[in-house]
């Protein structure tokens, strides 16, 4: 994940200052002066004032997700901006009553222009000279409109398209930062789209998961070469970079659109025998190491043994006591008494699995064995959470993992 600007607060008596990264002070004025809201020591958000400011919500995408952000203002029939800050630019989306009414990016695929080249209502010649014309008081679509390159239908057209890619693209982001600012509904630059926006999300949601599907399908290690039925039109400037294949990851970086458009076209072009993919090459093979080899071997109360060997292990390097161990056997959690009853700690930091399971025999051998894991997982809980308390953060850390494999290959 990119490396996110950073706002330092500085102290002198009474008075405060921030010092801004330059991405972040980029586009602020004195005429526009940012409000602080504070949230306790544990951070800050900065906003511009605007007129008839009423609210916002900000976070991250990975805690809340695109579509929750949308039901939050939907549910409450908002007016407002909503500003998403991502890897590689960023979209705002202004709503009127829940309705999304307007929407731009950063990314060149997501401009007027392009949308235009797309949709065929221009050439390239033609906006190059469009946009050899745009002044800061002359926009492109006045420049297109006056000079009769696209009529005003057509840029409606146009310009509806790109507002209604910009928030699908969205719901594409799996990072980034958000926030959006409850405010006055946009008066000018409002477009009416096709559909509602609770309607707009429905598709939004099927297009991630679409994305989602086919980057499992085809992951950035695969290799990408030229297939049989050679380029697609207009595409060979593309298409040469297949020359000596090309890693998806490298060809994604090349082609000029959103990850749903890339990956739309290229399920196409390896249907259509134009690219052909092949699986990454394995990493050579590498000596695993002899507790590796060891979780394929063993049965599930072995690996719980074992993981409590290394536990003792790692307690007796550090220095520690051992017996912390012996302190759950002494005095077993509620509800385990029973099970624990005349158990042993062995001295390599194993207990004495066969009388456990003999403990809990009563409810018959399947009952007995889940009744047996169940009791053997609590105390290594109980190893791992008191370990942690008196071992490097390090070697904490690594037992905590080892747990965590442990569990996945019982699941």
């Amino acid at each position: 994940m990119a490396t996110r600007p950073k706002a330092t607060p500085r102290l002198a008596g009474d008075a405060a200052s921030l010092d801004l990264e330059r991405p972040l002070a980029q586009g602020l004025s004195p005429a526009r002066p940012l409000q602080a809201w504070f949230h306790g020591p544990e951070g800050m958000v900065l906003l511009q004032e605007p007129p008839g400011f009423a609210g916002f919500l900000a976070g991250s995408l990975r805690t809340l997700s695109v579509e929750e952000v949308f039901a939050h203002v939907l549910s409450g029939i908002r007016s407002g901006l909503l500003a998403v800050q991502h890897a590689t630019g960023r979209r705002t989306v202004s709503f009127r009553d829940g309705q999304v009414v307007f929407a731009t990016s950063t990314e060149r695929w997501e401009r007027l222009g392009a949308a235009l080249l797309r949709l065929g209502l221009l050439t390239q010649a033609q906006l190059t000279q469009a946009l050899s014309r745009v002044t800061p008081s002359r926009r492109i679509g006045q420049v297109l409109t006056s000079e009769g390159l696209v009529s005003e239908a057509n840029l409606y057209s146009a310009m509806t398209y790109v507002v209604r890619e910009v928030v699908l693209s969205l719901f594409e982001l799996e990072d980034g930062g958000f926030v959006f600012v409850e405010g006055p509904a946009p008066m000018a630059d409002v477009v009416k789209l096709p559909e509602r926006t609770r309607d707009l999300v429905l598709t939004g949601i099927k297009r991630a998961e679409l994305v989602s599907r086919l980057r499992r399908r085809f992951p950035d290690d695969m290799r990408a070469t030229l297939g049989p039925e050679g380029p697609l039109p207009g595409e060979e400037r593309l298409f040469a970079r297949l020359a000596d294949g090309l890693p998806l990851a490298s060809l994604r970086a090349s082609y000029e659109g959103g990850p749903h458009a890339f990956y739309t076209w290229l399920e196409e072009a390896v249907r259509g025998g134009n690219v052909a993919v092949h699986p990454a090459e394995p990493p050579p093979a590498q000596a695993p190491a002899v507790e590796g080899m060891a979780w394929e071997l063993l049965s599930a109360e072995e690996r719980y043994n074992l993981l409590l060997s290394l536990v003792h292990r790692a307690l007796g390097d550090a220095g520690e006591d051992t017996d912390l161990l012996r302190g759950f056997l002494d005095t077993p959690p509620q509800g385990l008494e029973d099970a624990y009853a005349g158990v042993m700690l062995l001295a390599d930091g194993r207990v004495d699995v066969a009388r456990l399971r003999a403990n809990l025999t009563s409810g018959g051998e399947a009952v007995g064995r889940a009744l047996t894991l169940e009791a053997l997982d609590a105390f290594v809980s109980y190893a791992l959470f008191s370990a942690r308390n008196v071992l490097p953060t390090d070697v904490a850390e690594r037992l905590s993992n080892t747990y965590r494999t442990l569990q996945g290959g019982l699941a």
